[in-house]
């Protein structure tokens, strides 16, 4: 039996409705296969094992914005759910469990939030009484999700000021916190200048299918150019990631060996045993893969995905004794689980690397959002917030190395969609992107990701708008002069610096 949904608008049953970006959810927000379409005016989620499931998609709360939001686990059942009020049930029930984990029940200085949250519990029950009124229940329980949205932004925003004052206190911050991610396509001198200077590192990506676009041939102008600068200028590189499994960055010669983990291994060994030869004397951290986990061209089952894992780590180290390494999560909310390649879920895969006595010294993540593609649909802070909490176990440093989300609300022919990548259709944060937005956004995550304790550093993803990895995301505009968020992430730099080690 599936598990189905009504859908209603401003009270008014939904007969014609698309959902986008939907997937089945099941405990801890795990994305699992399944069959969703939207037929006879009812949604429904159909797997076979007929477990407690939950839906996430895209959904429109109002005035705050527009995101990717989840339901509790529910069990199939003949009688359809009403999917607003489900909405609203999961996002009060998770605000519940926030305030408990941040200790903010009896923090006096919130007591402010608890007659807001009370409002929105109050709104609740009255949906949950007025169900067999599914229109009216629908209406109010729309209210009241677009309060918990809300009043989770401002928990989320006053937890972090909480934290970020205690690590202000205590000068708990490294010397290296603001880096941008460069283009190594890009050879022109003032862009080159304006990350070597405007950022305390540079994230420096070493794609396999750039260096080597056929096999046996190794092409490294680019990145020579760059690294011989950046080293020349002094400035730190995080170089990587140096196996990259996501569609894209994956070699073309290298998709008839899919389902030969042997061949992969082996020539991902030597591809890094060259790269790491190389640049060995100029990097200061090697970003050793990323996507391992996402069986997104290659298929593997759990034990190899540790194991390539594990051999690209100890390759690096065995050839840099005290080489500083990284891996990476991609996607981290884990859409790509929905579709049935069965990877490792993100937080899972962390999991298994962080305990499994793999010798590596933090995590890279990237978080990227704004444009309408599995793993990039708008989240709010409260859930940028969640997702960082649950590296707070993993007894790892995290870096943000691609930190990214658009500058504009229209499609931008000049990216690397081809114009393709319309950010009006991922959704919205508080408003369609503009220059403006994209800096206040900038702000904001930055400074609830630097107030978690284990999250060391931030880079952006994209430095100027020239073919940008989507419409608006560079902090200077193709003409290399600088944006709002260009300036916002000075501002922040010159800010925090004043708490770094070993200044005052």
């Amino acid at each position: 039996m599936p598990i189905r949904f009504e859908i209603y608008r401003d009270g008014n049953r939904l007969t014609q409705f698309n959902p986008i970006g939907p997937m089945a959810v099941a405990p801890e927000s795990v994305a699992v296969p399944a069959d969703i379409n939207f037929r006879d005016g009812i949604l429904s989620l159909s797997r076979s094992d007929e477990q407690p499931m939950g839906i996430a998609l895209l959904w429109d709360v109002g005035a705050i914005g527009a995101f990717h939001l989840e339901t509790t686990r529910l069990p199939p059942r003949q009688k359809p759910y009403n999917l607003n009020v489900e909405l609203a049930r999961c996002r009060l029930m998770k605000i519940v469990q926030k305030q408990e984990d941040w200790n903010l029940f009896d923090f006096p200085k919130a007591e402010r939030f608890t007659q807001r949250f009370h409002e929105a519990q109050s709104l609740f029950a009255d949906a949950l009484g007025k169900l067999d009124r599914p229109g009216e229940a629908a209406k109010i329980a729309d209210q009241a999700l677009l309060i918990a949205v809300e009043l989770s932004e401002q928990l989320t925003i006053f937890h972090s000021d909480l934290l970020i004052n205690r690590r202000k206190a205590s000068n708990n911050f490294v010397k290296h916190i603001f880096g941008c991610r460069a283009d190594p396509a890009v050879q022109n001198a003032k862009y080159k200048e304006l990350l070597s200077t405007g950022f305390d590192y540079a994230v420096l990506p070493m794609d396999w299918k750039m260096l080597q676009p056929e096999e046996g041939v190794f092409k490294t102008e680019a990145v020579d150019e760059w690294v011989e600068m950046l080293s020349r200028k002094r400035t730190p590189i995080i170089a990587g990631p140096l196996i990259d499994l996501t569609d894209g960055h994956v070699p073309d010669w290298m998709y008839i060996w899919e389902h030969d983990f042997d061949t992969l291994r082996e020539l991902a060994h030597e591809h890094v045993q060259r790269v790491v030869s190389r640049y060995r004397r100029s990097v200061a951290i090697w970003n050793i893969g990323a996507g391992l986990n996402t069986n997104n061209v290659f298929t593997l089952n759990y034990e190899q995905i540790i194991e390539l894992t594990r051999l690209l780590v100890s390759q690096v180290k065995t050839m840099i004794p005290n080489a500083k390494t990284l891996v990476t999560i991609k996607h981290p909310f884990g859409e790509f689980n929905a579709r049935g390649r069965f990877g490792v879920p993100p937080m899972a895969y962390a999991e298994m690397v962080a305990q499994s006595g793999i010798n590596f010294d933090a995590f890279g993540l990237e978080l990227e959002m704004g444009v309408p593609s599995p793993g990039t649909y708008t989240r709010d802070l409260f859930q940028i917030s969640c997702l960082l909490d649950r590296f707070s176990t993993m007894s790892r440093p995290v870096f943000l190395t691609a930190t990214t989300v658009p500058g504009r609300h229209t499609p931008d022919p000049s990216d690397r969609s081809d114009g393709k990548a319309d950010p009006a259709g991922a959704g919205r944060w508080h408003r369609p992107w503009d220059l403006e937005l994209q800096a206040e956004w900038i702000n904001s995550v930055y400074r609830i990701a630097l107030s978690k304790p284990y999250v060391e550093s931030i880079a952006w993803g994209e430095l100027a708008d020239l073919r940008p990895i989507m419409p608006g995301a560079g902090l200077v505009d193709d003409m290399l002069r600088p944006k709002p968020s260009f300036l916002k992430v000075q501002e922040l730099r010159e800010h925090f610096h004043q708490f770094t080690f070993g200044r005052k």
